[in-house]
């Protein structure tokens, strides 16, 4: 998908992604400004930018995922806003010696949290389907054949394998994805056995 067609289909006023930033910065937009993101057209522009560099060509559903990716853009866009908002507050507050800025650090570290654990739960698969970039074919073959629940032995037999190979291929894989999850500022449970 060129950027074009990305712009008109998913990020123009009247698409379904369009509507989720709306959303989204209508919601955050008091937290969003100080990460310099003054408008809905800057919130648009950043997740634009994100969007447009992600390869498309291995992704089953396009919409849903093009539409969990926007999601999780701005997500990833209201954490940088937390974090920038928590270093200016508490700035401001050694300056003036004020007692204000132990109350907002816990609301923001409260609200910070709700956030990632919506994300844990609904955008794992979206960070999976971005992990994809990362892999060799043969492990985004395997990946597919994990995320469709397909039974092992018949993995095994589609990719000319023994089982005791594929779980090692599959440990390898977990353990991969469970250090991009890391290095990206996750933690998901069913996972972090692995790294």
């Amino acid at each position: 998908m060129n950027s074009q067609t990305l712009h008109t289909e998913y990020l123009q006023e009247g698409t379904a992604g369009y509507a989720i930033i709306r959303k989204f910065y209508a919601r955050y937009s008091d937290v969003l400004v100080t990460t310099s993101l003054i408008d809905i057209n800057d919130v648009l522009h950043e997740v634009f930018l994100s969007l447009s560099k992600s390869n498309f060509d291995n992704v089953r559903n396009l919409e849903h995922y093009i539409l969990r990716a926007i999601k999780l853009q701005c997500w990833s866009l209201l954490d940088k806003a937390i974090k920038q908002k928590a270093i200016v507050v508490k700035n401001e507050g050694n300056q003036e010696g004020g007692n204000n800025e132990k109350n907002l650090d816990q609301q923001l570290f409260t609200a910070h949290n709700e956030q990632l654990q919506e994300i844990e739960g609904s955008e794992l698969l979206v960070q999976i389907n971005l992990f994809k970039n990362h892999l060799k074919e043969n492990d985004i073959r395997l990946l597919n054949f994990l995320i469709d629940e397909t039974e092992r032995s018949e993995i095994a037999k589609i990719l000319g394998i023994n089982l005791n190979t594929l779980d090692t291929n599959i440990r390898r894989l977990r353990m991969k994805l469970a250090d991009y999850l890391n290095r990206l500022g996750y933690i998901h449970k069913g996972l972090s056995r692995f790294s």
